[in-house]
């Protein structure tokens, strides 16, 4: 074996540096570069978003709002329909026609969509803090989603009812007041309810016809009805009926009022001016039930037109008080001047007896559908030992 010279050794201890060295700086290099690489700048991407039938580009993952907000407001313009209003897939309200949605969203762009059932519109805007926002979808709803008129009624069946169309409350029908809206194309539930029970037909709207639901034969089968009498016996008036807060026509003097009703407890009113009377009857199937509001209404609603009635009087030496009652029956506040006559006489200064008549005029104001007792003091003047006949109301006047 050879020995290795010092010469070698040298030579080789040399490599052996160099080489780590090498190394060191080829480690440090790749350490360096993957510190500072630069990805390159990006870009928000563009979306293509399918709503229901329009595909609308969204700009997405933008928001430079930094808590500050803007005005948004959304709105159907004539669109007859109800709809929740989604902003960034989030539900923020409802929009209706006539009752637009109006909120305050961070700055930035964002995508606002409504929804009628499974379709919906949407849109991208950039909501800027000084500037208000607004998105009326009218004209693409009525493109897209095309409504037809539907008429809703009771037919002679007696009640005011809610309507509800696929769930969804729309308004009420009563007798006589049909219920016409605008509903999408398509086949949509219309219910009717009374109390827990409940009528319900199926129909297919289309744009081009008219559709028309009748729940009267549905209700007369399905619900029990009785009848009932108003009637106001001997008082001497016309007046109208209500029961549940819904008017049914009009009751007057020898001519009662006849409706049915479905089984159960109803409030029936009558009202002369703001001066009402009511009575709760419980209507039974195949049973006559009647309510006579005459008595009722001769001691709280005794007057039909503003009136003045003498209530009592007194003398006191020359002085006649009269106790006046002012009533006001209707519906309006009003001014009420009355002239009070009253015969009298008197001993003048010849010791003869001498007949008088005087005239006397109040006003007074009385509040819709109140009374205000009064006294009125007159001075029946001329001499002594006055003696006064009975005053009588000559006029009323309204003001």
């Amino acid at each position: 074996m050879k020995k290795i010279t010092p010469v070698a050794l040298i030579v080789i201890i040399g490599c052996l540096m160099v080489i780590l060295v090498a190394v060191y700086f080829i480690q440090t290099s790749k350490t360096l570069g993957h510190e500072t690489s630069i990805s390159p700048p990006t870009t928000p991407s563009i979306n293509t978003t399918k709503s229901g039938i329009v595909q609308t580009p969204v700009p997405v993952g933008i928001d430079s709002s930094n808590g500050i907000k803007g005005p948004l407001s959304v709105s159907l313009g004539d669109y007859n329909a109800k709809m929740p209003v989604l902003i960034d897939n989030t539900n923020l309200g409802e929009v209706s026609r006539g009752k637009p949605l109006n909120i305050s969203v961070n700055e930035g762009y964002h995508v606002v969509k409504i929804c009628l059932g499974d379709v919906c519109e949407q849109v991208g805007v950039e909501v800027k803090s000084a500037i208000k926002t607004t998105i009326d979808f009218g004209e693409r709803l009525k493109t897209d989603i095309r409504q037809g008129p539907l008429t809703v009624s009771l037919g002679s069946y007696n009640a005011e009812l809610p309507v509800f169309i696929d769930n969804s409350s729309v308004g009420n029908v009563s007798r006589g007041k049909l219920l016409n809206i605008s509903v999408s194309e398509g086949r949509h539930v219309v219910r009717v309810c009374i109390g827990s029970v409940c009528k319900q037909q199926e129909v297919e709207i289309k744009s081009t016809k008219q559709t028309t639901v009748n729940f009267e034969e549905q209700l007369k089968t399905d619900i029990r009805q009785g009848p009932l009498t108003v009637s106001l016996g001997s008082y001497n008036a016309e007046l109208p009926v209500f029961i549940d807060n819904s008017s049914v026509g009009n009751v007057s003097t020898g001519k009662p009022l006849n409706v049915m009703l479905s089984e159960g407890n109803h409030t029936v009113r009558v009202c002369v001016g703001f001066i009402c009377e009511n009575e709760t009857v419980e209507i039974k199937f195949a049973q006559l039930s009647i309510v006579d509001f005459g008595e009722r209404l001769k001691k709280s609603a005794e007057f039909s037109k503003p009136t003045v009635r003498i209530v009592n009087y007194f003398m006191t030496g020359n002085k006649l008080t009269v106790d006046a009652e002012f009533v006001n029956p209707g519906k309006t506040d009003l001014s009420l001047t009355t002239t009070i006559g009253v015969g009298y006489s008197y001993i003048d200064g010849n010791h003869q007896r001498q007949n008088q008549y005087g005239q006397y005029r109040f006003t007074r104001s009385v509040k819709a559908g109140n009374r205000s007792r009064q006294s009125l003091d007159m001075t029946l003047s001329g001499g002594s030992s006055t003696i006064a006949s009975e005053p009588q109301i000559v006029e009323v006047i309204t003001t």
